[in-house]
């Protein structure tokens, strides 16, 4: 049997912001992984991006300690809120479900261990300001999804980045670019909102979507940012 290559391991802040992760959209429900792994429990999210010469896969993950039910519930519209539940009949959420297996998969604990580490890495562009990387955003976005935007802090900074494919660039599938900001200060809210008018942009942080005419971006929150690591300033521009 062939090796299973592992995933890049992203740690999420916990079960909030890995359900604003991976429930984006209302037209697809997510499947989280669930095992235990080091006497820890682990809830997961599988998923990939378009990476150099193929697929780069990403499992997103947060320690639970929690009781363990069949189904994650989110809501982010007038107010967020994430649940455990083992009914999935009320439309005010989204629902993922969880699938429970009975060992570790190696391929994944594999990753958690820290033993893959990202040989390849993208390149990493600092933005003007984050109106420039909401913009970028918008871009990269459809009717019914968005990528998300990573944020964590590094050496005292504190970052929002967000990855952004540049395809068929020469041999390669896809150029992956890291665009990013950096601030003194961590972002007030989970919800990035945004408008263009004829009088300027309006940009501003704000805990849920309500107001459906303004473009809104999610913010994820990570223990762990493999992409942007001292491995990488060398591409740093």
């Amino acid at each position: 049997m062939n090796r299973v290559k592992p995933p890049v391991a992203i740690e999420v802040s916990d079960i909030l912001n890995l359900a604003r992760l991976a429930m984006s959209r209302v037209d697809v429900q997510p499947l989280f992984w669930y095992f235990k792994w080091k006497n820890r429990p682990i809830l997961g999210y599988l998923s990939s991006i378009p990476y150099w010469y193929g697929n780069l896969p990403i499992f997103a993950y947060t320690k639970f300690d929690g009781e363990l039910k069949s189904y994650i519930a989110y809501m982010s519209v007038e107010k967020e809120e994430v649940l455990l539940t083992n009914s999935n009949d009320d439309n005010r959420y989204i629902y993922g479900a969880i699938i429970e297996t009975e060992d570790k998969p190696p391929f994944i604990t594999e990753a958690l261990s820290g033993r893959n580490m990202l040989k390849e890495k993208p390149i990493l562009i600092k933005a003007g300001n984050i109106n420039s990387l909401i913009r970028m955003l918008i871009i990269l976005s459809d009717t019914n999804s968005s990528p998300p935007l990573w944020y964590f802090e590094f050496k005292g900074k504190h970052v929002i980045g967000l990855m952004a494919p540049f395809f068929d660039y020469y041999d390669a599938n896809a150029l992956p670019v890291f665009f990013y900001v950096e601030s003194d200060a961590k972002p007030p809210a989970s919800f990035i909102r945004y408008i263009s008018l004829k009088s300027g942009e309006e940009i501003s942080y704000v805990p849920c979507i309500s107001d459906m005419k303004y473009f809104y971006g999610r913010i994820v929150n990570v223990k762990s940012m493999p992409f942007f690591t001292s491995l990488g300033l060398g591409h740093r521009k």
